[in-house]
């Protein structure tokens, strides 16, 4: 039996906070929350990330972005995540971008094969990359 999906919500416990290092104590981490856009009347799950700005992104919208808008989805500290978090009421607002079936396509081929451990320090590397670069 399929497990029953959830609406996205502002819902602190319905969050995970991940590091994008987990061996490394200072690591950035990102909140992530899997669940469907509550106005989708297909009910699509799909892995969104909470921007600073205190809206989610889909995970494939998000790696459609440049590596410099990787700070969008990046804190630095878990109590600014928090932060962030605290301040979100009623509906959870999304970033709706468009997405091609060619973006899904090669997000699909990019963390095909890769261990979650190491898609997030790639991506934790992009982020460090384009910062340095800011």
């Amino acid at each position: 039996m399929a497990t029953p999906t959830r609406a996205l919500t502002n819902n602190f416990n319905d969050c995970k906070l991940i590091k994008l290092d987990a061996n490394d104590a200072k690591s950035p981490l990102i909140v992530a929350q899997e669940g469907y856009v509550p106005s989708d009347p297909a009910c699509r799950t799909r892995m969104f990330y909470l921007q600073r700005d205190g809206m989610w992104i889909d995970e494939i919208a998000q790696s459609t972005r440049s590596d410099t808008e990787a700070g969008n989805v990046v804190f630095e500290t878990a109590a600014e995540a928090i932060k962030v978090l605290s301040g979100l009421f009623g509906r959870p607002m999304v970033r709706e971008l468009p997405v091609s079936e060619a973006d899904a396509q090669a997000y699909i081929a990019r963390v095909r094969g890769g261990s979650p451990e190491e898609l997030l320090r790639q991506f934790l590397a992009r982020y460090r990359a384009a910062k340095g670069k800011a």
